[in-house]
């Protein structure tokens, strides 16, 4: 690789952006213009990088894709700032969703996959995940106590997410080079999906993470945490007391313990200083920053952003 350009694949691990979205900002809107190779594959410099991460911020405050390039190119100075994405103004967002909600109902996997697909061409991954897919499997979760339909459906989404990140996080492990993070659901916890969705994000911002998943054994999660080399713990959990012996257990670590999500009142039952509750997972990288800074020159923390 020439010194200073990076291929699609790198840039996709470095800002989160899939290739997918990273083609149509070149395409559709005339974005960011990588250089080629002979054979024709893209190659992105420093200034690409630096105007990608420019581009999420820009979503991140609510303004359209379609209008991103006059913004950054000062035509369009008179545009507020938001606190918050509003990605729903999108013209295309409603529309976006019913295909979502189609492929759900019909367990069509190609069909969601295909609606993912379209999805990612106007947004960025994250923006996806956090605006219709975890609202989306939210409302499912919700409702499926007394619906049959939902209760299928509000598994299919979850697996098809699981399946995602799972991947993301393998493509993006290559790149992470920062403190190490353990992260793993105790006996009694199946559901890794919170992890899943903190570990990508933790890579992105420059830490290593080892994810162990659900249902670990506390042996297992004893003989991880002595041969990990971690400086981290992240725990998480559905039920609302701790499983037998963990918390006496962690009493005597040597590292921060983050008990995340359903895991956060655990904290109650176990007095040590470095037990740290965190209730929301979009939260989890702002609070493990502060007890563990991501390395050095990493991106800034702004949750799943």
């Amino acid at each position: 690789m020439t010194k200073g350009l990076y291929p699609i694949r790198t840039i996709s691990a470095m800002t989160g952006v899939n290739p997918v979205t990273l083609r149509a900002w070149e395409r559709r809107y005339g974005l960011i213009q990588p250089q080629r190779t002979p054979k024709g594959h893209r190659l992105y410099t420093e200034q690409d990088l630096e105007r990608i991460q420019q581009i999420l911020m820009l979503l991140e405050r609510g303004i359209p894709i379609s209008q991103a390039k006059s913004v950054l190119e000062g035509r369009e100075a008179g545009i507020e700032e938001t606190s918050s994405p509003d990605v729903a103004t999108h013209s295309g967002w409603h529309a976006l969703r019913r295909e979502w909600e189609a492929a759900l109902r019909s367990a069509d996997d190609h069909r969601l996959e295909q609606a993912h697909a379209s999805a990612l061409g106007l947004f960025p991954a994250d923006c996806v995940l956090r605006e219709l897919a975890l609202p989306l499997l939210d409302e499912l979760q919700q409702a499926e106590a007394d619906n049959a339909a939902a209760a299928f459906q509000f598994r299919f989404l979850r697996s098809f997410l699981r399946n995602k990140l799972a991947a993301r996080l393998h493509h993006q492990g290559a790149y992470a080079s920062g403190p190490r993070l353990l992260l793993a659901a105790p006996i009694g916890s199946c559901d890794d999906l919170p992890l899943l969705l903190l570990a990508t994000a933790a890579q992105r911002h420059g830490y290593r993470c080892v994810l162990l998943g659900g249902d670990v054994p506390l042996h297992a999660l004893k003989h991880a945490m002595d041969a990990g080399s971690c400086t981290g713990l992240v725990l998480t959990g559905s039920t609302a007391t701790p499983p037998d012996g963990l918390m006496q257990h962690l009493e005597a670590a040597e590292l921060p313990v983050f008990l995340l999500d359903g895991a956060a009142s655990w904290a109650d039952h176990g007095g040590a200083q470095h037990f740290i509750p965190v209730p929301r997972v979009d939260a989890a990288l702002d609070i493990i920053g502060r007890s563990i800074p991501p390395m050095s020159g990493g991106m800034p923390l702004q949750g799943f952003a």
